[in-house]
Formats: C-alpha cells, structure tokens, sequence
C-alpha cells in the first residue's frame, strides 16, 4: 500500500492513462507497478472532468447533447485508450476462427467491422445511459463508472492469465505483486462508497461481473488476457455502472 502513496506512482498512472499536464512516466518495471493502485484514482479524475463538462453543458443544452460533450471530453483524455481496446479485443475475439488467428487481430492496430460497431454501440449506450441523470447523480455515476472501470481492468491483469509472455499487459502482470493488484482494485471501491454508500454495493458487483464476462471470454477465446482485453473491461463496466445508476436513480 505505500506504492499508493508515492507522488511519482500517481505521476506515472497519469501519464500512462491520459494525456493530462502533469504526468511522468515510469523508468523501470518496478515503477509501472507501483503506479497500478493509481489507476482508479485516475479514473475518477477523468469521470470528474467529464461530469463537470455535463452538469456545465446541461445548464443550456439538452442533456444528451451535454452527454455526447461529456464523453467525447474523456475520450480525448484518454486518447481513447480503451475504446481502442474494446474495438480490437471485439475484432479478435468475435471474428477470428483461431486463437492464433485472434492474437494476430489483436496485433493488428486497424479496426474491422466488430470492432468500429462494438465502439459505436458502446458509446452510444454509455451516452444514452448518462442522459437522465441530473446533478449530483451524474457526478457520482461518471466517476463511480470511471473509477471501478480501471479497478476492473486493474483486477484482471492480476489474476487472470496473460494470453502471450511479451506486452505492456504482460509487464505489468509480472511486476504487479499481490498488495498492489488489491490496492488497485480496492480504491475503485473507496470511490464507489463515498459517492454512493451502502448502494455502492450494486455497483462494485456489477464491475466484478463485467471483468469476469470479459475475463472467461479472452480465456476461452485466446487462453488469457492481453492489454486490450483490460480497455475492454474497463468500458464494459463503465456501461454497466452507468446503467445501474440509471436504473436505481431515475
């Protein structure tokens, strides 16, 4: 836990999970590691960007317009980093015949048809599931969605099995020991409770559903996980928290 501490651990997650001012990334394995717990915390930072965009835009636009703007503010965050994840993991896993065939998808930076059709269904039920929401509903869901999305993806790269020994995801798997993977896990969770109490709970089951959806999929497909399969993760738990909130808020 006092990797979770470190001011330079926060500096590298930052720099690695957006393209925010401020952030360093890491010289040696050690320190990619050590920024693991950072991840969820970097989650809501961006799940707090994107709800001030849409309690901001809300005040005078329509609120799915405003959701549209919200998203495509943490998109541009990210790099779309996960989104890019989700689209080559659905390319590969829906549309390869082989495992050895869907590994080559995966290493294949382009986008096929289930891959632009996974990221535009997914963007679209994120938006449609952040659009009745008002105020601090929408705070708390974005950055809950945010948060216990990089916990998802923080949980899978330590516990399922890692579909090839080479990658960023492959890295971090085997530098990531056992309090660092829990501590990554865990602040999603922290975030989840401030922002919802003891309903929290529906949340956090819905992420942990969601990483093992996505978790027995890449087993079955390809044999393990890999870095996309983690962007994967995090955005269908995004949904599924978005969509819980919608259906216990609204």
């Amino acid at each position: 836990m006092t990797a979770v501490l470190r001011p330079n651990s926060a500096r590298a997650a930052l720099a690695f999970l957006t393209r925010l001012p401020g952030g360093k990334h890491p010289e040696g394995l050690d320190a990619v590691a050590a920024s693991v717990p950072w991840f969820p915390i970097v989650g809501a930072l961006v799940g707090g960007v994107g709800a001030g965009v849409y309690v901001a835009a809300s005040q005078v636009l329509p609120s799915l317009t405003s959701a549209v703007l919200a998203f495509a503010v943490t998109a541009m965050i990210t790099g779309g980093l996960h989104e890019d994840g989700l689209g080559d993991a659905f390319d590969a896993l829906a549309g390869g015949s082989t495992p050895e065939r869907r590994l080559e998808i995966l290493l294949d930076s382009t986008h096929g048809t289930f891959g632009v059709l996974s990221i535009v269904l997914m963007t679209v039920l994120k938006i449609t599931a952040l659009a009745p929401l008002a105020g601090w509903d929408a705070v708390a869901a974005l950055v809950t969605a945010h948060a216990l999305g990089r916990s998802a993806a923080v949980g899978l790269m330590a516990t399922a099995p890692q579909a090839v020994g080479e990658g960023l995801s492959a890295d971090y798997s085997r530098m990531l020991t056992p309090g660092l993977g829990a501590a990554g896990a865990l602040l999603g969770v922290v975030v989840a409770v401030i922002a919802f109490q003891a309903s929290a709970i529906v949340f956090v089951l819905g992420a942990v559903a969601s990483a093992v959806v996505i978790g027995v999929w890449a087993q079955r497909r390809i044999g393990g996980v890999v870095g996309d399969l983690l962007g994967a993760a995090e955005q269908f738990t995004e949904a599924t928290v978005l969509l819980t909130a919608t259906a216990l808020l609204t």
